[in-house]
């Protein structure tokens, strides 16, 4: 999400892991597939590609043709990817531990082990694509159909996604108006799960997003899905407003009602995280100051709010961590460098965040 402050050559080649990635040996892919269905390959399909076409976050994608002749992309999962996310939690612990913010960061890990925990079980992300293929009322987007008669908990089977993903098509696709439909569709989209469903896609990568030449968007990798509780988007709903008012007084207060700022911290202190928190409100109320947001006419947007939050850091021990927030600000500031990718222009206001007058 912060490749611009990356030199222009590792940005390109981190810019790959969208949806590549270097693959696993042919021959462990073979052994995978073998130990999921006690079959080989050419006995579960009437062909099967032993080269990825693409990279799914844990795993690899490979096209295969069932044999009653359907086009579909098999998801396999790394192996021993497991033990390696448990191990590699414990050891961020670890090396914590020693921090007065330990047990603040801790709240953050558990939330993030769990979702990636989550990410591994392809049953439950076959469950998560067939709730969103059910109750996603968006047009101009699809979800691809899985199959389950070719899906274990380590390889999931869907149908093929036609399109560019999203960071491709960026490339190639030069007209605004275009490229200002597909960001309000994300936008668009990413509210009517949050708001309708209060379960979103948390994982906005431009290699999850597949756009076709009328484009209709295909949502794909349904591993990392947050859901969230009725009471928290109904107050995470007034951030917006309070926002783009300038009520400092009430963004403090939506804050602490959301376990985001402390309740107990003597006043000095509290008007000194209110003053500085103010301008921060101020910059994300700015989306919805007009009709519409123009990011290539804001091309400093997002350095603006890293030198906002700069100062903050010396309070972060008046701050706690509510879970709910890390997938959904991930998600929310995810698309938004996106927006910012395609110079899109973009309607923020919406019933749902916002009150004319």
């Amino acid at each position: 999400m912060e490749l611009d402050l990356l030199p222009s050559q590792l940005r390109r080649e981190l810019e790959k892991s969208y949806n590549q990635v270097p693959p696993i040996n042919r021959i462990l892919v073979r052994k995978l597939i073998q130990n999921a269905f006690d079959r080989p390959p050419e006995e579960v399909f009437q062909s099967f590609e032993p080269d990825a076409f693409a990279a799914a976050s844990l795993g690899q994608v490979h096209r295969a043709r069932t044999m009653d002749g359907r086009e579909i992309a098999v998801k396999v999962q790394y192996p021993g990817i497991r033990t390696t996310i448990v191990n590699d939690i414990q050891l961020i612990k670890n090396l914590l531990r020693p921090l007065d913010e330990y047990e603040m960061m801790v709240t953050a890990l558990k939330e993030i082990e769990e979702r990636l925990l989550e990410e591994i079980d392809y049953c439950r992300e076959a469950e998560h694509a067939a709730f969103f293929a059910r109750n996603l009322r968006c047009k101009g987007f699809r979800v691809p159909e899985v199959h389950p008669q070719w899906s274990t908990d380590t390889i999931l089977s869907t149908g093929l996604a036609p399109g560019q993903p999203l960071n491709e098509w960026t490339r190639t696709e030069q007209d605004q108006e275009r490229r200002d439909i597909v960001a309000q569709a994300l936008q668009d989209m990413f509210l009517h799960s949050l708001y309708e469903l209060h379960c979103i896609h948390a994982d906005p990568n431009p290699g999850n997003f597949i756009v076709d030449r009328d484009l209709n968007i295909s949502l794909i990798d349904f591993g990392c899905v947050k859901r969230l509780e009725k009471g928290f988007v109904k107050n995470y709903a007034k951030l917006a407003g309070v926002a783009a008012a300038g009520d400092q007084v009430s963004y403090m207060q939506v804050l602490k009602s959301m376990n985001v700022l402390k309740s107990r911290m003597d006043s000095k202190t509290e008007a000194e995280i209110g003053r500085l928190l103010y301008p921060i409100s101020c910059w994300f109320g700015r989306l919805f100051e007009k009709e519409t947001f123009d990011f290539k006419a804001n091309q400093n947007f997002f350095q603006e709010a890293r030198e906002l939050t700069k100062p903050l850091y010396r309070y972060r021990k008046h701050a706690d961590i509510n879970p709910h927030f890390i997938f959904l600000d991930r998600t929310r500031y995810g698309l938004l460098r996106i927006f910012e990718q395609l110079g899109a222009r973009v309607k923020f206001r919406n019933p749902y965040e916002w009150e004319k007058g």
